[in-house]
């Protein structure tokens, strides 16, 4: 009912209330959610956080969540009187599965799967993703902005993005356009660089009408691009091209890896990404910023060098 009420109320998206009901389906699946809340007992909650850590940390801690709302509503409305969620032995449980590392392409890579993306030939019948992927790699778009961009968000006169939008999953697994991107800040302008230009004005022209009006559409299934369909797309590209998976996603770690190498200020990147502050973009990409430390004091040497020659020419006149 609470979920209900706050889609209602516009608390959350639809996208919010489907993930929602997803991690509330883990809890009603177990032991504990057909027992009544009054019933249920600290060690059925101990065992329950115990069975669930072979979620991840996200989902885990989400699920958590729910349970102390749902003691909290029931402690609130006197149905409880003792509210279990708040005992110092049910904290929130780990995962026995290792956070995800960010992974990007080396260089070498990198143009390995340029190739490959070149060489491929999609079978008869089979939708092509490859200027979707190139275009993650260009610009560092999330794949669901970039299979909701239509024409209109694309000026090559002033060579500017405009991302406005991205692909959600809603209620019953539905994908559909949802008005604002991931975060407020994903609403954001980004350049369009010469290697992704071509990459563009390809995708324009070989764009087709359709109900949505996207520059990118599914006409077998006549519906919205998943980031699934293009993930399965990416995996059997990285087993032609000899490459490790790690989901299509490593392509826009690729970009922003790229662009630190570059000597892109971290403020700027953070734009381009579309972070919500700089601390994700500094965390995220800690470890590629800690291999730049020896440039980084060349560099600092050279300026030093450089001023200190301007000091002694001063000096001498």
């Amino acid at each position: 009912m609470k979920y209900k009420s706050d889609l209602e109320k516009n608390y959350v998206n639809e996208q919010g209330y489907s993930r929602n009901m997803a991690n509330l389906g883990i809890i009603e699946r177990s032991l504990i959610g057909d027992i009544p809340i009054i019933e249920v007992t600290e060690r059925q909650l101990e065992f329950f956080l115990c069975s669930i850590t072979n979620y991840s940390n996200s989902v885990i801690g989400k699920v958590y969540q729910q349970l102390r709302v749902a003691f909290m509503i029931a402690a609130d409305k006197r149905i409880v009187s003792n509210n279990l969620m708040l005992s110092r032995n049910l904290r929130c449980p780990k995962s026995d599965k290792k956070d995800k590392k960010v992974s990007a392409f080396t260089e070498e890579e990198q143009n390995k799967l340029i190739r490959g993306l070149k060489e491929y030939k999609v079978p008869k019948n089979r939708n092509n993703y490859k200027l979707q992927l190139l275009i993650e790699l260009y610009s560092g778009m999330r794949m669901g902005e970039i299979n909701a961009l239509k024409p209109e968000n694309i000026d090559l006169k002033h060579k500017i993005i405009h991302v406005k939008s991205t692909v959600s999953r809603g209620i019953e697994y539905r994908e559909f356009i949802k008005d604002g991107t991931k975060t407020y800040a994903g609403i954001r302008d980004i350049p369009i660089s010469k290697q992704l230009e071509p990459v563009l004005i390809e995708a324009l022209n070989q764009r087709k009408d359709n109900p949505e009006g996207l520059l990118f559409y599914d006409y077998n299934k006549k519906g919205i691009i998943a980031t699934y369909q293009v993930n399965c797309f990416f995996r059997r590209l990285c087993e032609k091209c000899g490459l490790e998976y790690y989901g299509q996603h490593c392509l826009r770690h690729t970009f922003a890896t790229r662009c630190i190498e570059a000597g892109i200020p971290p403020v700027v990147l953070k734009n381009w990404m579309g972070h919500k502050n700089i601390h994700i973009t500094l965390d995220t990409y800690a470890n590629v910023f800690n291999r730049m430390n020896f440039d980084a004091v060349e560099k600092f040497e050279k300026h030093i060098d450089k001023l200190e020659k301007k000091i002694g020419k001063a000096n001498e006149r």
